[in-house]
């Protein structure tokens, strides 16, 4: 290859620099969009096994129903070279003066495991300090560094501290709770944990510890959620339950050893007076009794029970792992748009630079110049745009797309930063399909053309020949059309090809911005659906037991006040294998005749209401869908502090945040065996105001017997403020399917404008003014674009769906539809470009030498 050839080529380059750069910018899109996607499911999971490590999560933890002792540490203690571990004591609390459950625990003086990430101030070093969850700045503004906080809670409670006054010192992340919300179950209050407060040792009373982390070191350097993980975990969680199994009855025997001995002076006191007495004495009557039912008491102390959970058990741990091979699976359909619409776009645009450069092929073989030689010219174009687009596109995606996306989550989960990584063997796939786009697409098209002798390359192709249309046929239809309508049909059925590539084209980037607006409606139709249409309520109220007169009244003397449904609700998890186990709301209403008014249960499609029966549960929509389960089906129910039981479906009710479980006052005595404690609430005010509904549950819990006040104007904030980000992932689809978009309507168009320039100059010729041409070429693509729009609608439909099956939470369901707007926008958008294309197209044309293009090489 000469040096002057190489100056051809490069020259051709700068000559036709606008369809250089529509090649290089599709390839960019694409590889993007392609590499950047990828690597983001990849660098969340990174980013969440270096947090992991190195904080040292906890891999197992243990707890006891009697306790745990030095016994139990002591064995750990024998297994030192295999695990570290750390007590921690803690204590639920259901705060009165700022209607919160907080956890609080004693802060290790060492952590060895589950160490905190201090995100502002320091850990405490006084006994009078205090560090709060991040969670706990969310839920109360106020609370801030060098603020005051103090427990206060029911005078049980408080006695189990030493000190309920602190100075906020900083606030951290624990690793335990991945998930920014959610701090999992407890059996205080209304059964979930608001946030976490940690103090020094010795700020609590007792001195049992609460529960036991260990981190087994062969877990140390293992990938998480990995098989092999999973696998070692097992013998791990086996080995500690061979360990510890000894300690259920030794500890059983220690404790009614210890029980015995204090019995010891009523022994003795009913001893002496056996032999000073006659037995049927009153008081050693009363004496002999009560010795019998302390012993009775003693006897029935059970045997120890040790539950042994896992990081599958922490909130969050399971599902951000789920998020991430969400959009693994996102990252494999959505680039597809892009790469397929990439290669019938540079399918289109190599076969019209070939036909372009017939002259020039023809006179370099006559000059003796090879195949190869001829060929490379296109290969060079071709692949010069390939490599230089799938770097920038690299570059760009892989250090972008990623870091926006984790944003979007990063509202969601207590995680630091993401770390950019490049993954090469994606990038390597993505710069095979960006040469295959055009190095391949070019050898495909050439490989006729470079059997031709030199003399027929020397003559122009002969254009496409006109036929009959069926339309034509259609006389009454066809005698009603002008001149310019007739000619605008029959070129679109005549370039058959283009015609194609241009209604796939825009279907695909139609599509794509459906998707984006679609996701925004069905992010934002939660919030109307769930507080307005599902429930009907203003205020869940949750009580330490059964509802008194007094509690009964002072929940109806506010003017607040409108009407109330009394149930019972408590925290359940339904568990079953392959499946993240799920926390519930098991709610069982006290007449459940009532709760339409409060909870609408209804079918999400036909909108068929339901009602709580003696047949069954009604349960959610998601719950049904993650555990595969339909009317009929049994689930498995485990509320805190019962043993599990099995659940009939009855009923699938629409439901979009969280889950929950229904049953009526009958089936829930069948199922469980016992009455159903009614410690709740559902109150509906008469308006709803956020001073109203403030000032109704501060009056309420300065009464004994209530816990905790759940506002849903507060929930409904706290809950959404979350699906604020997610509307910058929208805005990723509707910017790139827009950019898209407008790149295939600039490429098709001026190729279109390319292949007919003598016809358009000899119309100008004729006398045709420069809008009279520009509608001649903006008549087809109007119509193109209304059939890409079209079949665009259909094809959008479809992607939203599937995305929105990918990309769902377990806790969370999007509605499923998209509102006639979303088609509208994206509609317009699409014939917005289509008119930008043109404008530009307009200039072109203005400006286009006649003579020059009507000159022939015949």
């Amino acid at each position: 290859m000469t040096t002057a050839y190489l100056k051809t080529i490069f020259r051709e380059i700068w000559r036709s620099k606008a369809r250089f750069f529509s090649i290089l910018l599709i390839i960019f899109l694409g590889v993007a969009f392609y590499t950047g996607i990828r690597a983001t499911g990849p660098d969340m999971s990174q980013a969440a096994t270096s947090y992991f490590h190195r904080q040292r999560l906890a891999t197992n933890s243990v707890q006891s129903s009697l306790g745990l002792t030095q016994a139990d540490t002591a064995i750990l203690n024998q297994h030192r070279d295999r695990l570290r571990y750390q007590t921690e004591r803690y204590l639920d609390v259901s705060q009165r003066n700022n209607n919160r459950v907080v956890r609080v625990a004693e802060l290790p003086t060492v952590q060895r495991v589950n160490r905190l990430r201090v995100t502002q101030g320091r850990l405490p070093r006084h006994a009078n300090e205090v560090v709060l969850d991040t969670q706990a700045r969310v839920l109360q503004p106020s609370l801030k560094v060098g603020r005051t906080y103090r427990i206060t809670s029911t005078a049980a409670v408080n006695r189990q501290f030493t000190r309920r006054t602190f100075k906020i010192v900083g606030f951290v992340n624990s690793p335990r709770y991945l998930e920014n919300v959610s701090r999992g179950v407890t059996t205080v209050g209304k059964g979930t944990l608001d946030y976490l407060a940690y103090v020094r040792p010795q700020t609590l009373t007792g001195n049992v510890p609460t529960r036991l982390d260990v981190q087994f070191k062969n877990l140390q350097n293992v990938q998480p959620y990995s098989a092999r993980y999973k696998r070692l975990n097992r013998q791990n969680t086996a080995d500690l339950k061979r360990w510890l199994r000894p300690r259920a009855q030794q500890r059983q025997h220690q404790l009614q050893q210890r029980a015995t001995a204090k019995l010891a002076p009523l022994k003795r006191q009913v001893a002496a007076m056996q032999g000073q007495v006659p037995a049927n004495t009153p008081q050693l009557v009363q004496l002999t009794a009560q010795l019998r039912r302390a012993q009775a008491k003693v006897q029935a102390i059970p045997r120890a029970t040790y539950v042994y959970t896992d990081r599958t058990d922490n909130p969050g741990y399971t599902e951000y792992h789920e998020n991430t091979q969400r959009i693994v699976a996102l990252s494999t359909v959505f680039p597809l748009f892009f790469i397929a619409i990439a290669a019938l776009i540079c399918l289109t645009t190599m076969t019209r630079m070939v036909e372009e450069l017939r002259l020039q092929m023809g006179t370099l073989k006559g000059l003796g110049y090879s195949n190869a030689a001829v060929g490379s010219e296109f290969m060079i174009y071709g692949g010069l745009a390939a490599l230089l687009g799938t770097a920038l596109g690299v570059v760009f995606g892989v250090n972008f797309f990623p870091q926006f996306i984790a944003q979007a989550y990063g509202s969601m989960y207590n995680l630091p930063a993401i770390t950019v990584q490049y993954l090469w063997g994606d990038i390597g796939v993505a710069l095979v399909i960006a040469l295959a786009c055009t190095l391949g697409i070019a050898a495909i098209v050439l490989r006729v053309d470079l059997r031709s002798l030199p003399a027929q390359l020397l003559q122009p192709k002969a254009p496409k020949a006109g036929k009959t249309l069926l339309l034509e046929r259609w006389t009454g239809f066809w005698r009603h059309l002008n001149f310019n309508h007739k000619i605008t049909l029959r070129n679109l059925f005549r370039y058959k090809q283009r015609m194609l590539m241009t209604v796939l084209g825009i279907a695909g980037c139609m599509a794509m911005m459906i998707t984006g607006f679609g996701l925004k409606d069905s992010i934002g139709d939660i919030s109307t659906k769930q507080f307005n249409d599902l429930w009907h309520y203003d205020a869940m109220v949750t009580r330490s037991g059964r509802e008194t007169a007094a509690q009964r009244k002072a929940l109806r003397q506010s003017a607040t006040y409108r009407r109330s449904l009394t149930l019972s609700s408590q925290q359940a998890t339904v568990t079953q294998s392959g499946v993240a186990e799920q926390t519930v709301t098991l709610g069982v209403p006290r007449t459940p005749d009532r709760l339409n008014r409060f909870v609408t249960l209804r079918d999400r499609q036909t909108h068929q209401t339901y009602r709580v029966t003696t047949k069954g549960a009604v349960i959610d929509e998601k719950l049904a869908k993650l555990y595969g389960v339909k009317v009929g089906d049994r689930l498995t129910v485990k509320p805190a502090g019962q043993t599990a039981r099995r659940v009939k479906v009855a009923a699938v009710a629409e439901n979009y945040v969280n889950h929950f479980i229904y049953l009526s006052p009958t089936y829930y005595r069948q199922v469980f065996g016992k009455q159903p404690t009614y410690n709740s609430n559902l109150v509906q005010f008469t308006h709803d105001s956020e001073r109203a509904g403030n000032d109704y549950a501060d009056g309420l819990l300065r009464h004994a017997g209530f816990l905790n006040v759940t506002l849903m104007r507060t929930e409904r904030q706290t809950t959404f403020k979350t699906f604020d980000s997610m509307n910058l992932v929208v805005l990723i689809f509707v910017i790139s399917a827009g950019a898209l978009a407008l790149v295939v309507l600039y490429n098709l168009t001026n190729i279109n404008v390319s292949e007919r320039i003598r016809e358009l100059s000899t119309i100008k010729v004729l006398g045709f003014y420069d809008g009279e041409v520009t509608l001649y070429i903006f008549r087809e693509n109007l119509i193109l674009t209304g059939m890409g729009i079209v079949v665009g609608c259909f094809l959008g439909n479809w992607l939203h769906t599937y995305i929105l099956q990918t990309a769902e939470t377990n806790a969370l369901m999007f509605s499923p539809g998209i509102h006639w707007l979303s088609y509208l926008y994206s509609a317009v958008l699409t014939v917005v470009f289509s008119l930008l294309v043109m404008g530009l197209m307009h200039r072109k044309l203005k400006r286009v030498n006649m003579l020059d293009a009507l000159q022939s090489v015949d």
